[in-house]
């Protein structure tokens, strides 16, 4: 979840024409990029600029404003600007060939004239250093390869030539790719039978077929919707209750595809067992109050003899078949429950044919990576002796490649590292290949040998745009706390420090997210801020994921009681060392981070600025509308609606809200069905009525709970802007 930016101490507001003048002289690109508040109060290192003759325009146009100018300038020149989020590019998807001479992966792009995502699929040699090459045609999205268990083709999905995205095959060799599906809500990623001769793969099929004559459509469309069952939406997705997920096979011998579950249920997260004759999958229970819950099914491999093999774990996820077909490895909670929120997810071990399930790292206290619905994280890799299984998992702010054995669990760190690893596929005994971000660069390709030894960097997306920018790096350090020692990460500004720099309180999401060692495209303004002078304290406070069960429950029940002393303590630390001026602290958030925000802002007034991004501030307004809202408080605080109505009340910063005294800028976007956009309009009102300080509320049309890192381009490039505008604003000197 997001965090908070930016500005330097030498900065003076300059008049609206001023601001006026020096927008103009910007590339129109730039200037629409800048917020109209910017015009209103505007300083120098709050544009969006980098080195080109414009800014030095603008520099110049302010000598009259009695700024320290040749700082001003050297800053302007070297500084990150919010745009520059669009030229990243990113590694997804991740697949290696049966014998690891090959890997296939997603590379994310964006294409900012058209405010748009590109990604296409590439493939590359591990063994030598040829350069890789793009197997998809560059057409909109194509993503998710899968290599045929023979080595001689890729599955993949891609857009190209339909609205939702569509099942292809082409040649590991290149040439044109071949369209298998044409189904109405697209199709999820495909798993390869180990005969190379099918393909299972889940998708949604709607409830009711849509009509196809236009007008008909339009008002079908506009149908009243009936809703019998309390998951009835999910963020992202928009309303699920009108389609199902099942599972289907294509036959590429004779190009049938035959839809194998029927069930009123979900079903996904397909796997075949090691002789093709039968299935694992997980399905979802019918129940009108459950939220995902789910169990383990193994089928026949058209489908027939389904039965449950788990009953006592917590929503199982990614299965994964022994070599010898006798066991499925996959995620889950250590118990059933009917609430969300606990991020010890672990990897598990059930005979195929069912029983009790054993967790495999109960000595490891750290739970597995999993990507965000409704992706499906690949399932453990098991070796080929069946002796271990690899995934995944988060330990203290990074994410690294650990290895358990199968009989006694015992752990070792295959790949590890100042880094977050994602997206890992292998070879099986042969090779491991996956992205990883460290606090310079996103995100780029790696391959290593089955122990992890020999690693190997197959791209360089990034490397001459990381050089250019040079952004300020975070250093990890810890603070003492009321509550022990906590860690956090720590971005000086660049060119060392000349005094006390102004603050920003960057609180992360979840509240089971965590700060680390990876560079943040989602919290961009974090570099903005600090290229200009800032200071950021990116902290994991009780309640963060990657440090163990007891940290990461620590907070249940005390939200903001319980984080805000160690939050402070660790400002008080960089104040009392000269790192942060103590009359310039801004604070942000989202989510998680948004409620946090709200919340400090209510409790204490030592913060000129804040950003509130996607919050919960009433908490029983969040039980009604939010996506997860039923199921997310009872874990979260140990309370329920309508029984604990008054510890609801307490844990709402909106019961606060009369004490804010910090001009607070509130960012949502409107399509949010994990916080409402509600949340941000009743605390936005609220600030209004009150009356206290200066208050706006930016809305993002269209913007799901992850705008932030995955919504409109320029959606992101403004919500960057606006936080670094605002922060710098109200701290200036």
């Amino acid at each position: 979840m997001p965090p908070i930016p930016l500005v330097n101490g030498s900065t003076t507001p300059i008049t609206k024409a001023a601001a006026t003048a020096a927008s103009t002289a910007l590339p129109p690109s730039r200037s629409a990029s800048t917020p109209a508040s910017a015009a209103r109060t505007c300083s120098a290192v709050t544009m969006p600029l980098r080195a080109t003759g414009s800014v030095f325009e603008c520099s110049h146009s302010l000598r009259t404003v009695d700024m320290r100018a040749e700082d001003t300038r050297a800053r302007l020149r070297a500084a990150v600007g919010p745009e520059d989020l669009l030229r990243f590019r990113t590694i997804a998807d991740v697949a290696c060939s049966p014998d690891g001479a090959h890997v296939a992966y997603t590379v994310n792009e964006i294409d900012a004239a058209s405010d748009e995502y590109r990604s296409d699929v590439w493939i590359a040699n591990t063994n030598d250093s040829s350069q890789p090459r793009r197997l998809s045609d560059g057409r909109k999205r194509s993503n998710a390869p899968r290599f045929s268990p023979d080595g001689t083709s890729v599955a993949f999905l891609s857009d190209r030539e339909h609205e939702k995205p569509q099942l292809y095959v082409i040649a590991a060799s290149g040439g044109e790719a071949r369209r298998l599906t044409d189904l109405p809500l697209g199709a999820m990623p495909a798993s390869w039978s180990p005969d190379s001769k099918r393909l299972l793969f889940a998708a949604r099929v709607p409830n009711t077929p849509p009509p196809t004559d236009g007008d008909a459509k339009k008002r079908w469309e506009q149908r009243p919707r009936h809703v019998t069952r309390a998951q009835y939406k999910a963020d992202g997705q928009g309303y699920i209750f009108d389609s199902r997920a099942h599972l289907f096979v294509y036959d590429l011998t004779d190009d049938t595809l035959h839809q194998l579950t029927h069930v009123d249920v979900d079903d996904r997260a397909e796997s075949w067992s090691p002789d093709g004759r039968r299935i694992a999958w997980v399905r979802n229970r019918p129940g009108r109050g459950d939220y995902s819950q789910s169990d383990l099914y193994v089928a026949n491999a058209d489908g027939s003899g389904a039965r449950q093999i788990t009953s006592d774990v917590g929503r199982p996820i990614s299965p994964s078949w022994s070599p010898d077909g006798k066991w499925i490895a996959f995620y889950a909670l250590d118990a059933p429950t009917p609430w969300i929120g606990d991020p010890m997810v672990r990897p598990h071990v059930v005979s195929a044919d069912g029983g009790d399930a054993r967790c495999l790292t109960k000595e490891f206290d750290y739970g597995v990576a999993l990507l965000p619905p409704p992706a499906v994280t690949p399932g453990p890799a098991w070796s080929p002796d069946g002796a271990s299984v690899t995934a995944v998992f988060p330990v203290r702010g990074d994410a690294h490649v650990v290895r358990a054995r199968f009989i006694d669990g015992r752990t070792e760190t295959i790949v590890g590292g100042e880094r977050q690893v994602t997206y890992l596929a292998t070879a099986q005994g042969r090779r491991l290949a996956y992205a990883a971000g460290d606090p310079r660069d996103p995100s780029e390709l790696f391959v290593a040998d089955w122990d992890g030894k020999n690693e190997r960097r197959i791209t360089r997306l990034n490397d001459d745009l990381v050089r250019e920018l040079d952004a300020p790096l975070p250093k990890r350090r810890s603070f003492d706390t009321p509550n022990g020692k906590i860690e956090g990460w720590v971005i000086a500004p660049r060119g060392g420090m000349k005094g006390p720099a102004p603050l920003l309180v960057d609180i992360h999401g979840g509240p089971a997210g965590f700060a680390g060692d990876v560079f943040s495209l989602g919290y961009f303004f974090k570099y903005v801020l600090a290229s200009r002078g800032w200071a950021v304290l990116s902290l994991n406070p009780t309640g963060s994921g990657s440090y163990g069960r007891a940290h990461a429950h620590g907070i249940r029940g005390r939200w903001g009681d319980y984080d805000l002393p160690e939050q402070l303590a660790a400002v008080d630390a960089l104040v009392s060392e000269g790192i942060a001026d103590p009359k310039r602290l801004a604070v942000a958030g989202y989510s998680y981070g948004g409620f946090m925000t709200s919340w400090t802002i209510g409790h204490t007034q030592r913060f000129k600025a804040a950003v509130v991004g996607a919050p919960v501030v009433d908490q029983t307004s969040f039980f009604g509308t939010s996506d997860i809202g039923l199921w997310f408080a009872p874990w979260e605080l140990n309370a329920e609606f309508p029984r604990d109505r008054e510890a609801l009340a307490r844990e709402s910063p909106l019961s606060y809200v009369e004490n804010v005294t910090t001009p607070t800028l509130v960012v949502h976007g409107e399509a949010d069905d994990r916080c409402p956009i509600g949340q941000g309009e009743q605390y936005f009102a609220s600030l209004v009525a009150c009356g206290k300080v200066p208050a706006e509320f930016v809305r993002y049309p269209g913007g799901s709970h992850l705008f932030i890192t995955s919504g409109r381009p320029s959606h992101r490039v403004d919500f960057t802007t606006r936080v670094v505008d605002w922060v710098t604003r109200y701290t200036a000197d």
